[in-house]
This record gives structure tokens, sequence and C-alpha cells, in this order.
């Protein structure tokens, strides 16, 4: 995936502040249908079990429903002690693409950076043609 920046030594080392926050969104349908449904635009059928058996939730961003993970009161449902429980190939897009940033683990807050593609207005427009599909889960 392009502008993946992952860096799991600093992400341990900052006990994922941003998971805490909330969890990232797959911004990009193509990959998410690639990772959950064999490339295909699944059924609401198929769809509904995708995200009942993965544990994700549709987020409405601004009034598009995109899909991340499963919120708790801790944040992401698949942070855990030992990191993130989603293998690294199928974690969100938002996830991968986040730049970690040293000042993160210095003042307690995130000054990790997100590139503008893998953003919430990136993720709103390409989600917006399958809200159709997604408002029927």
């Amino acid at each position: 995936m392009d502008g993946m920046s992952l860096d799991t030594q600093l992400c341990q080392q900052c006990r994922g502040r941003c998971c805490q926050g909330h969890p990232g969104v797959w911004s990009n349908p193509q990959r998410f249908f690639s990772l959950f449904s064999s490339g295909n635009t699944p059924s609401v059928a198929q769809l509904s079990q995708v995200l009942q058996q993965h544990r994700i939730a549709l987020r409405d961003l601004g009034g598009i429903l995109v899909p991340a993970p499963q919120d708790t009161e801790r944040g992401c449902i698949a942070r855990h002690k030992e990191g993130c429980s989603y293998p690294t190939a199928t974690r969100p897009c938002q996830c991968l693409a986040l730049v970690p940033n040293l000042e993160t683990l210095l003042d307690d807050l995130i000054h990790c950076n997100l590139p503008p593609e893998f953003g919430s207005n990136s993720a709103r427009r390409n989600w917006q043609p399958w809200q159709k599909l997604l408002t029927q889960v």
C-alpha cells in the first residue's frame, strides 16, 4: 500500500495513543473489498457477515458511512497490550498510513500525521458510491 509509514518500534513505545482515541478507517473501498470479499462488491448479507465476523463497524464521517474497527471505551477494539490484533496486511488504511512522530512520546499529545489521500475527506469521497449498500446493512 502506498503511503505506508508503519514504525512498529515507535508505535509500541507510544502504546497506541491514536488507537485510544478512535480506530482508523479503511479509506480505500477497493482494498477493503479485496481484503474481505475477494475483490467483489458484496451483497448486503455478505457485507453484514463480514462486518460481524471481523468486528468492523460503519462509522459516520460527516454523513458518509465508512468501515472501521469497532470502537470501545478503550478506543479501537483491535488495540491490545501487545499491539494491534489485526495482521498488518489487513489493518485499516489510515492506521498503515499514519506517519509517527517522536514528539508524541515527549509531551503525550498526538503529533502523528495522516497524508491527505488517507484522511477523512478522501475516505468520504471514496466511499460515496457505496452508500446505498452501506445504509442497508
